[in-house]
């Protein structure tokens, strides 16, 4: 059993170049930088998983399309015991509930405008 600590780093606006979604057969070119981001996290000494909901399969393609499977080990659409969870759709929960719905509340993506103030 492989007992590195796990780094969770989502595809769609992490990995890739997001444009959105456009059907389960688009997907975008890796972001730049994605790659040394990888080796970065392989350096520390991670196991990296993709975690999508997209299906595996297509993702694996994706990986090997873009010669990144020397630095994924896993792809899965299941919350794995992860050290770490990367994503650009995450609030990060610090303890406090109330500072966690202002966050929710004022949350966009990075590829998206911020909504507006309510």
């Amino acid at each position: 059993m492989d007992a590195r600590p796990i780094a969770c780093v989502d595809l769609n606006g992490v990995l890739d170049a997001y444009t959105g979604w456009r059907g389960a057969a688009h997907f975008d070119p890796p972001r730049p930088g994605a790659r040394a981001f990888l080796v970065a996290l392989r350096q520390r000494g991670y196991r990296v998983v993709i975690f999508t909901t997209r299906y595996d399969e297509h993702v694996w393609t994706w990986v090997k399309t873009h010669g990144l499977e020397d630095v994924v080990d896993e792809v899965t659409d299941r919350k794995p015991a992860a050290h770490v969870f990367v994503d650009d759709r995450a609030v990060c929960f610090r303890g406090d509930f109330d500072a966690t719905l202002r966050d929710i509340d004022a949350f966009a993506a990075h590829w998206e405008a911020a909504p507006e103030a309510s």
